[in-house]
């Protein structure tokens, strides 16, 4: 697996992140026809309108044959299948996965190295070419289960563009049919980017930014001083026939702009040196992940840098300005202009009268036995809460982040720059929720549906064959009960290159905890592989099976640091979010775990700037010793 920096504890991956939703809307029945027989989808509409005419779209051999109005009369020997008014769209592209993707790590030395007693070199020995495989292609990697397909045509998705990553120059991406059937039968694009990061896995040069882009560098000058090599080789000139190599060749389309470079990018600084570098070596480039890029739209649009956006933005922040709001709407009506209260029913009473009917009530004896009471009794010491609360300041900070964060689509939507969307690690039900979020908060359905059909299919090379509903294109569609953005649609009906899905739809709201579950307490983490001390979670669990608390663990350095978590508990299964700044070093990162008794293992998954890490955990409760009368100090956090 790839890693931050070589010298990152592993306790480092101890921090966690949440995915907070189920795939449970529903079910796919079955496979329903071969994509060589000719079907006919009649009675659905083009248009988000429910006055929209009716067409019938005619499929075979896995393409749309023709669109025809409602009304005209099929050609014999098409299966029918009745759309019922239904939205009929082109199915989603996911703009970048990796999903089903396992990269292995480059063979850093690709030259056996000289004796040093054989004579004097006054060249390299060895080519260095850690984090460096352009030649990887995804085809020869990509394994992708029978559930992850499932999950993708759940949320009406057909393809999906994939490639490899965690390295310097990760591989070639490839896009691919999410139909059923063997792979080689499901390609629909292979060498489409090259994918590119600020990271490589190993011990050794180079191992830090600066390094990491001087390497490239170097790689560049070698895949081009090699190219002038051949050239002259071959056009008789009496030089050395130059030895094959073959990851230099693969890099010779990017040097030629007739590939572009995906690039691997989150902040602000990591996308500017990727523009940089591009201008500096007259490359092309796009930028995958993209958290911060709304603040250089301007400078994406004016290269014509297209960003595939990761729509994971991470929980919600509390809004402090709208708790106050609603603090004050619960204060209750205010007095007239009298001191009355308006929703008395027998008008206005003062205080001084009710304590006039009080006194008049009891006796004097009684009257005086009271106040001697009242003055005798000691004054009522105000509660002081221990707990710490972050100034308001700072909790208005996090939220303007989080909301530019997740407001980024919208940002370069308005600048001109294209945007598609990819789950990049996120589920295809949480892409399609976030983009569902950001038509809520201003972004067009148009831009958003082109984000995942028609410019996801123009920026892979493939708008001839995916992205619209028209004759010629790949059968990929869509059948919605309204707009997929809303959130009452739902998916009827799927077509992926000609094959048939239906789905039954399934009323389920977000599942409960397991009865007697309750994660409230204190959990030790322990890593697969680990080497540092183990973590520790104090969770606090509400009944509908919401989480909060603290992960505790140690740095890299060696010094306690603790992270806060939040997360939900659906059934026996376990997702938790956190992120994490150590200096320049940030990361989200997501835990999903299974619970079995005192037992909670699973996976976590984290993200940071030019990769991605997945390790495998097991958590044990730990015993409550302030309730046994025990003295524990616990480890040192």
């Amino acid at each position: 697996m790839a890693s931050a920096t070589p010298d990152m504890s592993l306790s480092l991956r101890l921090s966690v992140s949440l995915i907070t939703v189920l795939c449970t809307s529903m079910t796919a029945i079955a496979q329903t026809s071969p994509p060589s027989q000719p079907t006919a989808l009649t009675n659905v509409r083009l248009l988000d309108d429910v006055d929209a005419p009716r067409v019938s779209i005619l499929m075979r051999e896995g393409h749309i044959v023709e669109v025809l109005d409602a009304g005209l009369e099929l050609p014999g020997g098409y299966r029918e299948i009745d759309g019922d008014g239904s939205l009929a769209l082109p199915a989603f592209v996911d703009a970048h996965s990796t999903a089903g993707v396992s990269t292995p790590e480059p063979v850093a030395t690709m030259d056996s190295m000289s004796p040093l007693a054989a004579n004097v070199h006054v060249g390299m020995r060895e080519a260095n070419r850690k984090g460096l495989q352009p030649s990887l292609d995804t085809l020869t990697v990509i394994e992708l289960a029978d559930s992850e397909l499932e999950g993708y045509r759940k949320q009406g998705f057909a393809a999906l563009h994939s490639s490899p990553r965690g390295q310097i120059l990760s591989g070639q991406s490839c896009v691919t049919s999410l139909a059923n059937g063997a792979l080689r039968g499901r390609v629909l694009a292979n060498r489409v980017y090259m994918a590119a990061g600020l990271n490589a896995s190993g011990s050794g040069y180079p191992s830090t930014l600066m390094g990491f882009l001087s390497h490239l560098r170097q790689f560049f000058l070698d895949a081009r001083w090699q190219e002038l090599r051949v050239q002259r080789y071959e056009a008789g000139r009496d030089d050395r026939r130059p030895p094959y190599d073959l990851e230099l060749e693969a890099i010779l389309p990017v040097l030629a702009k007739k590939q572009r470079l995906l690039c691997s990018a989150d902040s602000v600084r990591d996308i500017r040196r990727w523009i940089k570098l591009s201008q500096e070596q007259d490359i092309e480039i796009a930028i995958q992940g993209g958290r911060d890029a709304w603040m250089v739209a301007a400078e994406l649009a004016a290269a014509e840098i297209p960003v595939f956006l990761a729509l994971d933005w991470g929980d919600e922040v509390e809004d402090p300005d709208a708790e106050e709001e609603g603090k004050e709407d619960d204060e209750g009506p205010e007095p007239d202009e009298e001191g009355a209260n308006p929703e008395a029913e027998d008008g206005p009473t003062s205080e001084i009268a009710i304590e006039a009917i009080e006194v008049e009530a009891d006796s004097p004896e009684e009257v005086a036995e009271a106040e001697e009471a009242e003055e005798e009794a000691p004054e009522p010491e105000d509660e002081v809460s221990w707990e710490y609360q972050e100034p308001l300041g700072v909790q208005r900070e996090r939220r303007r982040k989080w909301e530019q964060r997740r407001d980024c689509a919208i940002r370069l939507d308005e600048a001109g720059v294209t945007v598609v969307f990819a789950t990049s690690g996120q589920s295809p039900k949480d892409l399609l929720e976030s983009a569902r979020q950001l038509v809520e908060l201003g972004l067009s359905e148009e831009s958003a549906l082109a984000a995942l059909t028609t410019d996801v299919a123009r920026v892979t090379g493939l708008e001839r064959r995916l992205g619209k509903l028209e004759k010629g294109y790949d059968a990929n569609i869509a059948i919605w009960t309204d707009s997929p953005f809303a959130k009452k649609a739902s998916l009827e009906w799927l077509v992926i290159d000609g094959m048939t899905f239906e789905f039954e739809q399934e009323a389920t709201a977000e599942m409960a905890p397991a009865e007697g579950v309750d994660l409230s307490g204190e959990w030790e983490v322990a890593y697969e592989d680990q080497t540092g001390a183990p973590a520790i979670l104090d969770l606090e669990m509400s009944e509908d099976g919401a989480i909060v608390g603290t992960l505790s663990f140690e740095g890299p350095d060696g010094t306690g640091r603790s992270s806060e978590v939040t997360g939900h508990l659906s059934g026996h299964d376990l997702t938790l979010r956190a992120s994490i700044e150590m200096g320049q070093f940030s990361a989200q990162i997501r835990i999903e775990g299974k619970v079995s008794g005192e037992t909670i293992t699973g996976d976590t998954t984290w993200k940071f700037s030019g990769g991605e890490d997945s390790n495998s955990f097991t958590a044990k409760r730990q015993p409550d010793w302030s309730e046994s009368g025990h003295n524990h100090g616990g480890p040192n956090r």
